[in-house]
């Protein structure tokens, strides 16, 4: 008897540390669930993920993150910011620096070309397609490598198949940035691993990402969920997931790019269009990265629509040289995103061709309008000649030219007043 009640204490007790065991496992594995999608906190920095209600507006949850965060919100046709939050910020993108590695690549070499893999593509630290040294890829297989499953790898060869090294391709890279009149832009690496020196802002960022959108190779590849690498004689078949995620769950969605750090924290560039409306959203240092690009696009669909506020052929000034008129015209039709009852107000200015060579027959692109605010440039757009031109001085005068665009948008109704003057000449339309 007393034999029978040893085991059958045993057997309890035994019964009752397995409970226990088991209780605190599942204890642990709540609170990492509570922590992963509840709160995360790092020193001075921390994100409550939750998401916005309807009257939440994206600036609330934007602003809820430290003050080392950024992000901005895009239309992609003008570059004008519909939101955003420390927008001009130096920070650092991590692998989202490969968009401006991707619009470099497709810009200055045939994405069909084939390549032989360096030495020093092999092993790249992060994330990887894990080339080889020797193996043959082409350079398309190679740029959905490092959008779509972020290759390191696949950044050091492409930069040194573009640039002849991977210094010679940065050295493209920042003179892209410079090109594109950015402020804020600076690289070190075709890749996003930390630099001192490698940083950008989201607004930069975005405008980098608006450019690349506008090429349909880029705009393709970012926008596949699954790519299939074909085998070959120094290879295997490779199969490529989009890492993205909005790309499965957001309305509209086609693109771009994730990027993650110990340094820059989580970074993210989205990209959707609805309602012929293509945006732009980045995020940096942020953690709820797909929460808050999607809350921001949310906002912007639900209060801009796109307004046309000027058609193909519009005259937008006519000029009197020598007797002779002349009349510039929009190329194409000009539409910008705006709010109900906004009232917005642009300067502008002709930013006139300088290597023209006479005559310019009717019809010609003789340059661009460019419309500022706040003294950011907008957008561009470019102007035509109606009549035939054959003296430079029409060319000289025109580039002199500056004026206002002020558009208003109420019930439907676009109103606006468009005034064109040479600079120094404000009563001269």
């Amino acid at each position: 008897m007393g034999k029978y009640f040893s085991i059958k204490s045993i057997s309890k007790i035994i019964a009752i540390i397995l409970a226990i065991i088991i209780l605190n496992f599942m204890i642990i594995q709540l609170n990492t669930v509570i922590e992963n999608n509840s709160i995360v906190s790092n020193n001075n920095r921390a994100w409550e993920k939750v998401a916005p209600s309807q009257n939440e507006t994206f600036d609330k949850v934007a602003t809820s993150v430290n003050k080392s965060s950024s992000s901005v919100v895009i239309e992609e046709s003008t570059l004008r910011v519909l939101d955003g939050y420390n927008k001009d910020l130096r920070l650092e993108m991590a692998s989202t620096t490969k968009i401006m590695t991707a619009m470099v690549a497709i810009e200055n070499i045939e994405l069909d070309n084939e390549i032989t893999v360096a030495d020093e593509a092999v092993g790249v630290e992060g994330s990887s397609i894990y080339l080889k040294y020797n193996e043959i890829w082409t350079i398309r297989d190679l740029l959905y490598g490092l959008m779509l499953r972020s290759g390191n790898d696949a950044a050091v060869a492409i930069a040194i198949a573009v640039g002849g090294s991977v210094d010679g391709f940065v050295k493209m890279m920042n003179e892209k940035a410079e090109d594109l009149g950015l402020k804020n832009t600076h690289f070190e690496n075709p890749n996003g691993l930390h630099g001192e020196s490698h940083y950008t802002s989201a607004y930069d960022l975005a405008v980098i990402s608006a450019h690349a959108m506008r090429n349909e190779d880029f705009k393709k590849i970012v926008g596949t969920k699954m790519y299939t690498v074909s085998a070959n004689e120094t290879h295997p078949t490779y199969y490529f997931a989009n890492k993205n995620k909005l790309l499965y769950n957001y309305d509209g969605a086609n693109g771009i790019k994730t990027g993650y750090t110990t340094d820059s924290g989580r970074c993210l560039v989205s990209s959707a269009e609805r309602n012929g409306m293509q945006l732009i959203s980045v995020v940096l240092n942020i953690y709820d990265t797909y929460g808050t690009c999607s809350a921001g696009m949310d906002k912007a669909f639900n209060e801009y629509i796109p307004v046309e506020i000027g058609q193909k052929g519009d005259i937008l000034e006519s000029i009197d040289v020598e007797g002779d008129q002349y009349d510039v015209a929009l190329e194409n039709s000009l539409v910008l995103p705006l709010k109900e009852g906004e009232n917005l107000g642009l300067s502008c200015k002709f930013n006139i061709s300088g290597d023209s060579s006479l005559p310019l027959q009717s019809g010609s692109v003789i340059g661009k309008i460019e419309f500022y605010n706040d003294n950011r440039l907008l957008f561009s757009a470019n102007i035509v000649n109606i009549n035939e031109i054959n003296d430079i001085g029409v060319l000289r005068k025109l580039s002199a030219y500056v004026g206002d665009w002020r558009v208003s948008y109420t019930n439907g109704k676009t109103e606006q007043i468009f005034g064109v003057y040479r600079s120094g000449f404000k009563t001269e339309r």
